[in-house]
């Protein structure tokens, strides 16, 4: 049970990446209407390595951040010259070794652990492409990171991080 007391609203930003021999490249997402649970899909590749970075206001209480139950060690980075310099960035890699292909016309969920304050669970929906398939990934539009707004609530158990909304944006051509 959770009362509708909101202490404070804030903000975090999810990038994901694609790790190869010359850098980073874009991963992709795409609309999907009302469909499925969510209304946008992140596309992603099966056995493949990908940097994830977390920006937000708020310190982690932790450097363990939990993908699917598995700990992903998150390295505090300085904030981009562009960006808010109260921001504090955390980056960590992942790999989708062990992930199996989506099956057609279904999706599936990332779940996210970060911790903050208090624990924020943020379930990301996802496709994931055979390599054969990777030119499939790219369709759609190029991810510049997941809004991810939540609030602390006060409730009978507790301070818990409730997520409000979860939004993809997309780069914007120059």
């Amino acid at each position: 049970y959770i009362t509708n007391n909101l202490r404070m609203s804030n903000v975090l930003f999810i990038e994901i990446s694609v790790e190869e021999d010359g850098g980073n490249s874009a991963v992709s997402y795409k609309e999907d209407g009302g469909r499925f649970a969510e209304t946008q899909t992140i596309k992603l590749s099966v056995d493949t390595k990908y940097s994830i970075r977390i920006s937000c206001k708020e310190e982690l209480k932790t450097q363990d951040m939990l993908l699917n139950g598995e700990a992903i060690y998150m390295e505090p980075k300085p904030p981009a010259p562009d960006s808010d310099p109260s921001l504090k960035v955390y980056e960590g890699r992942f790999s989708t070794d062990k992930v199996d292909k989506t099956k057609k016309a279904k999706r599936d969920v990332v779940a996210l652990q970060i911790p903050l304050q208090y624990s924020l669970l943020v379930a990301l929906q996802c496709k994931y492409y055979t390599l054969k398939k990777k030119k499939s990934t790219s369709w759609g539009e190029t991810l510049k990171n997941v809004v991810v707004n939540y609030k602390e609530e006060e409730g009978v158990e507790g301070t818990k991080c409730v997520v409000s909304s979860v939004k993809c944006r997309k780069i914007m051509p120059r």
